[in-house]
């Protein structure tokens, strides 16, 4: 399950026990049905909050989602696990660039080519070689512009994350650890009922902002993994 977080967290200003919202980005569907639809609210609560300190070298923030409401009011109870959280997708866009030099290679390489064929009809022979070659290097160009946004991915990466953002920009359904979000961590072995997904920092408090994305996975799946 895709969603994306509605309202910042903040270890330094939320307390236990304080509303978290998100609203799901994808629809989720079983055995080929949607039973959460795409932009279905999502409510959950914090279960844990604890600042750096001198004394305290670790930031942490424990959330955990307790139910989905539908539009038409109906709650379906959630039990689930953050599996991997990634940065905004405006401020992945704009930290990132990938998405934009990627669509730019393949725009490159069909403006390139539709010229380059015309070159050839007006010229001729040579001219289609023209066109075939300069296709031929704007494709190349769409592939490292592909390679640059999974090159990306990762070193925006925990270590030890799987996965990454897809096309879309969306968490992948593989996808697993923390993307674009520097300095934080995932413990998803720490996931339970009572205590939630925690994520964790040795560098600052932990601050998820309003866009945050998660990819939720239900505790079963995530105990069976």
């Amino acid at each position: 399950m895709n969603a994306a977080l509605s309202q910042p967290v903040d270890a330094k200003k939320n307390k236990p026990g304080d509303q978290v919202t998100a609203k799901t980005t994808e629809a989720t569907k079983s055995d080929g049905k949607v039973v959460i639809p795409r932009g279905t609210k999502l409510i959950g609560h914090v279960t844990e909050c604890k600042q750096r300190s001198k004394e305290e070298k670790e930031s942490a923030l424990g959330i955990a989602f307790d139910k989905a409401v539908l539009k038409n009011g109906e709650e379906v109870p959630l039990n689930v696990s953050i599996r991997a959280l990634s940065a905004a997708q405006s401020a992945t866009s704009s930290s990132i660039g990938s998405e934009d030099l990627s669509a730019g290679g393949g725009a490159v390489g069909s403006a390139r080519a539709s010229g380059g064929g015309a070159l050839g009809g007006v010229r001729s022979t040579a001219g289609g070689a023209t066109g075939a070659v300069t296709n031929t290097a704007a494709n190349a160009g769409g592939v490292a512009g592909g390679a640059v946004n999974s090159t990306v991915n990762a070193a925006s990466a925990t270590r030890g994350a799987v996965g990454g953002l897809n096309a879309a920009g969306q968490l992948t359904s593989n996808s697993q650890g923390v993307f674009g979000l520097e300095g934080l961590n995932l413990n998803s072995a720490a996931s339970n009922s009572t205590q939630g997904s925690l994520i964790t920092s040795t560098s600052k408090n932990v601050h998820l902002d309003s866009g945050t994305q998660f990819l939720l996975v239900s505790q079963a799946q995530a105990s069976a993994q």
